[in-house]
């Protein structure tokens, strides 16, 4: 992805890269989780989010007044993903038509190799939203919402939260981002949420929210799958499946 291009500035609160995901249920509301546009035809999120939707998935992509829905052409999970284990939990969704670019939905940039490891102590933002309400047929997206975060790189935060609830370690596949000591985590309820780093006046996707971590812990650091380390896996992929 050209850099001058993705992770563009945009306005206060708005997010154009924030994908919403899911299907139409019988009640008429669109029931989701999220994730990320990465390039015209590509959003990024983690495998739970896809594991709970059980129909034709679809993609909301823009704001209030400037939405688009997109159904998804094929799914493309991460070869290492093993059900019930939390690492390599990280898909790629391939869209059935290309994205046009606008104020409104736009991609975000990938990490640059090497470059989230001057994340460690800076602050990065998480966005989230609850659900899609239906009006006559079509989806109307809520707002965004976001939140600031400081960024816990280090191995002792990742494998502690991850004990305390897997009673397992983890890899650097991981890392953290909140406040040890106080209640101000993201603390949205949809996976795939992305949380996202201001580099050289670009937003760059740093994590993905886990699933089985948001807000279900009475301490206030979360856990986000590290993106950089599936930076080979999903460039590969991209370049090996675009039609």
């Amino acid at each position: 992805m050209d850099s001058h291009f993705c992770g563009r500035d945009t306005n206060p609160g708005k997010v154009p890269f924030y994908a919403s995901i899911g299907v139409d249920d019988p009640t008429g509301h669109y029931t989701m989780c999220s994730g990320v546009l990465i390039a015209d035809r590509w959003i990024l999120t983690e495998t739970y989010c896809i594991a709970s939707i059980w129909g034709p998935m679809r993609v909301i992509l823009g704001d209030e007044w400037n939405n688009k829905t997109i159904g998804v052409h094929d799914i493309y999970s991460n070869p290492d993903f093993r059900p019930g284990k939390p690492m390599n939990n990280i898909v790629l969704l391939l869209l059935k038509e290309p994205v046009q670019f606008s104020r409104s939905i736009q991609p975000i940039c990938l990490p640059e190799p090497g470059e989230d490891e001057t994340f460690h102590g800076r602050y990065g933002t998480v966005a989230g939203r609850q659900k899609l309400n239906m009006t006559e047929g079509k989806p109307t997206p809520l707002n965004v919402h976001i939140t600031s975060l400081p960024i816990d790189r280090s191995d002792d935060c990742a494998i502690g939260v991850f004990e305390k609830v897997f009673g397992k370690n983890i890899t650097n596949s991981f890392f953290c981002a909140g406040y040890p000591k106080r209640r101000k985590d993201a603390c949205f309820p949809d996976s795939g949420d992305p949380f996202m780093v201001k580099v050289r006046k670009h937003w760059v996707i740093a994590g993905i929210t886990f699933s089985s971590m948001s807000c279900k812990r009475p301490h206030a650091l979360d856990i986000y799958v590290r993106v950089e380390f599936y930076l080979d896996w999903i460039k590969r992929t991209i370049k090996q499946n675009n039609i």
